[in-house]
C-alpha cells in the first residue's frame, strides 16, 4: 500500500532579493540544480507554466515588496516534509533570498536560513 501524501508547493521569486542582494535574475542554471534536486530528493516536481505575482511587507525595512515567482509543487510522505524544508533552505542560500513560502497540505510557513 502506497504511504499518504501531502500536497506541498513553494514559491521561489525569479529575483534576488533586493535587500539581501542586487535583485538581478537568476542565471539559468539555478533553476536547473532545483529541477535536478527535486527530482534526487523526491522523484519528481511539477514546475507551474505562469508566473504568479505577489507582494508583502518587507520586516527588515517595512516596506511594501512585489515579486513575481514559480510555484513548485510535490507530492511527499509527511516524514519527507523536514528534507524539503533543508531543500528550500538551500534555495535561501543559492536564490538569494530571505525566506521562501512553503505550503503543506495548506497550512503555510515561511523557511528561513535561520530556521536550522
Amino acid at each position: 500500500m502506497n504511504p499518504s501524501l501531502l500536497e506541498c508547493s513553494f514559491l521561489v521569486p525569479t529575483r534576488r532579493d533586493s535587500n539581501l542582494s542586487d535583485g538581478g535574475e537568476h542565471e539559468r542554471w539555478h533553476w536547473i540544480w532545483l529541477d535536478a534536486e527535486l527530482y534526487r530528493r523526491f522523484g519528481g516536481g511539477t514546475q507551474s507554466e505562469g508566473l504568479y505575482q505577489g507582494f508583502y511587507v518587507d520586516p527588515d525595512t517595512n516596506e511594501r515588496v512585489t515579486d513575481r515567482c514559480l510555484k513548485y509543487f510535490v507530492a511527499l510522505p509527511e516524514d519527507q516534509i523536514d528534507e524539503l524544508r533543508q531543500l528550500l533552505r538551500g534555495v535561501c542560500v543559492l536564490f538569494e533570498q530571505k525566506c521562501i513560502y512553503l505550503s503543506v497540505a495548506g497550512r503555510v510557513e515561511f523557511v528561513k536560513l535561520s530556521d536550522e
